[in-house]
Formats: C-alpha cells, sequence, structure tokens
C-alpha cells in the first residue's frame, strides 16, 4: 500500500515507467487506479483550467478507465463539463435535451478513447475561448467533435516527445542495470546476477525484479568504497 502511495503521488508517467511497476498485484494495480480517478474526479474541481498543459493532461486518468473504475461520478463530471460549455458558448442552435447531452458525451467518450479527463476539461475550456474558431451561432455533436479532433491533433506532437523521452530513459535504465551483470559481478560475490544471463535481466520468468536489482546496486556501492 505504501508503494502504490508513492507511485499515486509521483504520478502516472513515473508509474508506468519504474521498474516495480511489474510486482504490482492485481489489486494494488486496481487500487492504483481508483485512486488515480479520485484524484481526477478532485482536481477537477480544485485544479485553475488556464493552468492546464498538454503534458499534465496526457498524465491524468484515462476517461474510459474512469467509466470502468466509477462511473456513476464520472459520468457526471463529463455531462458537467459539457453542460458548463454549452451554457458559456451560448449558441443559437446547440445541445438543449438531457438526452442530446448525454448522447455527446457518449460520442465523444466512443470517438476519443485515449483522452483523459484533464483532456476533456482543458478542450472544453478552449472550446469555450473559440480556440478551434466560431460556432456561428451552431454547437452540437459535429462542432464538438470537430473541436475534439483539432485538440487531438494538438496533443501528437507532445505525446511523440514524452514516448521519445520514456524510450531514453528506459535505455538508460537498461544500460545501467547491464553495468551491474559483469562476470566478476557473479557467482560467488553475487548470487542474485548469477542466476540470470545478463541479456535476460529483465525479460521471461527469471528476470531480475527491482528488489533485486537494488540489491546488486548497494552490493556494487560497498565494494567501490
Amino acid at each position: 500500500m505504501q508503494f502504490i502511495e508513492q507511485l499515486q503521488t509521483d504520478g502516472k508517467a513515473w508509474y508506468l515507467t519504474h521498474p516495480k511497476v511489474a510486482e504490482l498485484t492485481t489489486g494494488e494495480r486496481i487500487t492504483l487506479r481508483e485512486m488515480a480517478t479520485a484524484r481526477s474526479l478532485q482536481n477537477l474541481q480544485e485544479l485553475d483550467v488556464s493552468r492546464l498543459t498538454l503534458q499534465t493532461c496526457f498524465e491524468g486518468t484515462n476517461v474510459r478507465t474512469a467509466l470502468v473504475t466509477d462511473e456513476t461520478p464520472t459520468r457526471a463530471a463529463l455531462i458537467g463539463m459539457l453542460t458548463r460549455c454549452v451554457k458559456f458558448i451560448d449558441a443559437n442552435k446547440t445541445l438543449t435535451e438531457p438526452e442530446h447531452i448525454a448522447m455527446t458525451v457518449n460520442e465523444l467518450v466512443q470517438q476519443f478513447p485515449t483522452f483523459t479527463l484533464e483532456d476533456w476539461r482543458l478542450c472544453l475550456y478552449m472550446m469555450a475561448k473559440e480556440s478551434f474558431g466560431a460556432y456561428y451561432e451552431r454547437l452540437k455533436l459535429a462542432q464538438f467533435v470537430h473541436c475534439f479532433t483539432k485538440y487531438d491533433q494538438l496533443k501528437q506532437p507532445v505525446i511523440q516527445t514524452i514516448r521519445e523521452n520514456e524510450r531514453k530513459d528506459a535505455e538508460m535504465m537498461q544500460a545501467e542495470a547491464i553495468r551491474h551483470l559483469k562476470p566478476e559481478y557473479a557467482t560467488e560475490i553475487n548470487t542474485v546476477a548469477a542466476r540470470v544471463h545478463p541479456a535476460d535481466w529483465m525479460a521471461g520468468t527469471n528476470r531480475l525484479t527491482y528488489t533485486e536489482r537494488d540489491e546488486m546496486q548497494k552490493r556494487q556501492k560497498e565494494r567501490n568504497k
């Protein structure tokens, strides 16, 4: 529990790339998703939307995951955000019936499955500022789809940068781990390293756990003193 609380505090991006994530049990993964959803729903009420960025939104809680984890408050939050956007823009031809708003929410969730709750908040805020163009007194499903598509296009370069940084971090971690799997650092010196071939340190049933790699690093530091 202490570890998943640390993961939740440090953020989803760190959680996804941290080597100990593979050691989480199914129950711990479910708990982590529940905590992430609860935090995102709370942040929707407390965060200053003008300070949200595409990167922080990407690191939020996926809408579909939130709907599975806690459907009622998540759906209420989506409907509430959409309704406030409609009222703020105040177009002549717009969504007025509850069933039309609910249908629009369902369609947007279906068409943009990678969006987070935070993405919805920022995208609708940008719509209110007409960042994606004027509406010409018409704001219905087609206009929402158009604006969400424009927002998704803005996200892509940011996501590519994040993925590239994650790849570089993973390569650096792998290089650091392999550095500790040298012949002189095995067998009688380190029985942990002796049971795994260096090429398999991160694959298969014999891969080293985070705890074992941490132990190896501590032993190496002791030897270097």
